[in-house]
């Protein structure tokens, strides 16, 4: 996979996120994910995503930079939201 490929791939991910199409999110998040340590499984990481929108109504990934030297990837990420209430803590 080239650079160009890998970065698409990331940013086709980060737009499922945000236009919340979960039947897709498949295509991007292995059956077994871990995160954060925590195996979810690909059924646990759309719930906590379901979760994290239902409390951050105005939640949106925004790639701020995007590395790529395949077969690795980092992203920054930046968020300009507001939660309902309490937010992880």
């Amino acid at each position: 996979m080239t650079k160009t490929d890998l970065s698409d791939v990331y940013r086709d991910y980060i737009a499922c996120l945000n236009k919340q199409d979960w039947p897709k999110l498949g295509q991007f998040v292995h059956d077994e994910v871990i995160h954060n340590g925590r195996r979810l499984g690909l059924s646990g990481y759309l719930e906590m995503l379901e979760r994290d929108f239902a409390e951050i109504p105005d939640l949106s990934f925004n790639v701020e930079m995007l590395i790529s030297d395949p077969p690795y990837i980092a992203s920054r990420l930046g968020f300009d939201c507001t939660p309902k209430g309490s937010f992880l803590g």
